[in-house]
């Protein structure tokens, strides 16, 4: 265990890296010092997203607590938490276990598979914390508030939080460590992880969606009273495909009184039981699944001197040339691709999956996204908009576009491109994505929101401009220290601190660009003023940071070393 727990630390601290926030390293390093009121510009951007969140727990409870049926928010909230684990865990474990570059080291070191394996899953499981953090936490912390709970109640929400990613990260992680001992993927191994991350997700999402139909065609009356007035109905209705949210449900709503000790033994038995058999399957499959990993294939070609200077000077530009590399770039990496382009489309086909899945026109899910589209136009505008920017730009692809280079941005120090035209290529790659998630969810807003043309009309040009000014800016904050020294493509994306920078400054902008559209309707002022007001200012904004990112470009390029 000593040396489980010692390359537990090393690779908590690799993974991390956050001695660079520590005041010593700040003051040291004063160039890192502009992080600091973009932290406070995110926090303070995060507070009302955080207020109207808790309003809507502390709604929810005051509707369900009559019926005795309020404890069923832990249950959506643990069952979501675990859905998003499972989603995304499938890629992750594949990424760690597999295909990261630490493993050259790890392997020849006197450490068990089983050490390996098991402190590379443990990393996973922190990761997890962050991932389900923002969903799970406030429910647990302002359920207890509500509800009064007592200290049996925090210790157990405790308790259950740190189990959390444990059940469906082992399940995902059972199944990778078999397949890959017994099927030789190591030619095919990129395929491997889009295929099976976008049939994992195709696969629970069309089951959510089957299950909420067929349980919405079979609701009536008497069905109805049944759900709101057995003991615990609604929660066994939410979580009866996922029996592990319902036993920590009645863990913490039951506290200390029967029978509430006993699901909680069980949802952690069930928990270290599920890693108790990853150890055992890890010692005899793991080094052996490794194996055939690293061959790769491809056609040798001798190429001619008059072939190879054409190939060299094949007359593309140079912007459309690093548009084309930037895509090839995310294309063949997939967790670059997974984390890119498919978080911009998930966010509206969940809206949609869970619209259509509650029965059609008539559905309450449906009715009451149709009124949030017809509320009072510049609502509705201002609304639509918000919600395209999000599902355009809040993933991870501008705040990593140079620390995806990795150790090859000796290539684009070299290469017979300034580093504007660089730039520019990138952004546009950067920009291209984030439309890619703005047009999915201006379909979500028409399909699913109802939204009006006219409303529409007026968001999708704030989005696009706001998709600009958000861009360019996760570019520049990536570019300014850029994480070129990694060992897994994951930590690029997925566990790069510029990515969670750029998360702070971007709900600062937008939770300050809201405030001033609110308060612009507060004093009377008609649609088109607001509209035109804030399209001035995110154009002006989207001009001056594409002009930052071209001079800081030409700047930094020079300064970072390889």
């Amino acid at each position: 265990m000593r040396k489980y727990f010692l390359c537990l630390r090393i690779a908590l601290r690799v993974n991390f890296g956050l001695s660079v926030l520590s005041p010593r390293q700040l003051w040291a390093k004063k160039r890192d010092l502009w992080m600091v009121p973009l932290i406070g510009l995110g926090l303070v951007g995060l507070v009302p997203l955080l207020f109207y969140y808790l309003k809507g727990i502390k709604w929810i409870f005051g509707l369900l607590q009559p019926m005795g049926q309020q404890a069923a928010i832990l249950t959506f909230a643990l069952l979501m938490g675990q859905f998003l684990v499972m989603v995304f865990g499938f890629y992750y474990v594949i990424s760690s276990f597999y295909f990261s570059k630490d493993l050259n080291i790890l392997v020849p070191l006197p450490l068990s598979p089983a050490q390996v394996l098991l402190s590379k899953f443990s990393v996973i499981v922190v990761n997890e914390y962050l991932t389900a953090g923002p969903l799970v936490l406030p429910v647990l912390i302002y359920y207890g508030i509500l509800s009064h709970g007592g200290p049996w109640y925090w210790i157990q929400a405790a308790a259950v939080y740190l189990l959390l990613p444990v059940i469906p990260l082992a399940f995902v992680a059972l199944v990778v460590v078999v397949l890959l001992r017994f099927v030789n993927i190591g030619r095919k191994k990129d395929a491997l992880i889009v295929v099976g991350s976008l049939l994992l997700m195709t696969a629970a999402l069309s089951l959510q969606f089957f299950i909420n139909r067929s349980a919405g065609d079979n609701v009536g009356p008497e069905t109805f009273i049944r759900l709101f007035t057995s003991p615990d109905g609604l929660i066994q209705s939410i979580g009866s495909k996922f029996p592990p949210s319902i036993w920590a449900t009645k863990a913490l709503g039951y506290g200390s009184a029967a029978p509430g000790p006993a699901h909680f033994a069980l949802f952690a038995a069930v928990s270290v039981g599920l890693f108790v058999a990853l150890f055992l399957v890890s010692r005899k499959l793991f080094y052996r699944g490794l194996i055939g990993l690293s061959e790769t294939t491809g056609k040798r070609r001798i190429l001619s001197r008059d072939r190879l200077s054409a190939r060299i000077s094949s007359g593309r530009r140079p912007v459309r040339a690093i548009f084309g590399r930037e895509l090839r770039i995310m294309n063949r990496t997939p967790i670059f691709l997974l984390n890119g382009v498919l978080s911009v489309v998930l966010i509206p086909v969940i809206f949609i999956i869970m619209a259509k899945a509650g029965g059609g026109k008539g559905s309450d899910a449906t009715e009451i996204l149709v009124l949030l589209g017809s509320a009072h136009p510049t609502t509705a505008a201002l609304g639509a908009a918000l919600f395209m920017t999000i599902c355009g730009c809040l993933n991870g692809t501008a705040p990593s576009t140079f620390s995806r280079e990795g150790g090859q941005f000796w290539m684009s120090k070299v290469i017979p491109a300034s580093p504007a035209e660089q730039a520019t290529g990138k952004f546009l790659h950067s920009y291209a994505i984030a439309v890619l998630g703005l047009v999915v969810a201006a379909v979500a807003s028409v399909t699913v929101f109802r939204m009006k043309a006219s409303s529409l009309a007026l968001a999708v040009p704030l989005a696009l401009m706001a998709g600009a000014v958000l861009t360019a800016l996760g570019m520049i904050i990536d570019l300014a220290r850029p994480l070129l020294n990694w060992t897994n493509p994951q930590k690029a994306i997925k566990q790069n601190f510029n990515v969670l920078l750029a998360f702070f400054a971007d709900a600062g902008i937008l939770a300050a660009l809201t405030f001033g559209a609110v308060q612009m309707g507060k004093r009377g002022m008609k649609t088109g003023t607001v509209v035109a007001v804030l399209a001035v200012i995110l154009a002006v904004a989207a001009l001056a940071g594409f002009q930052l990112l071209m001079k800081f470009a030409a700047k930094r390029y020079r300064d970072i070393e390889v």
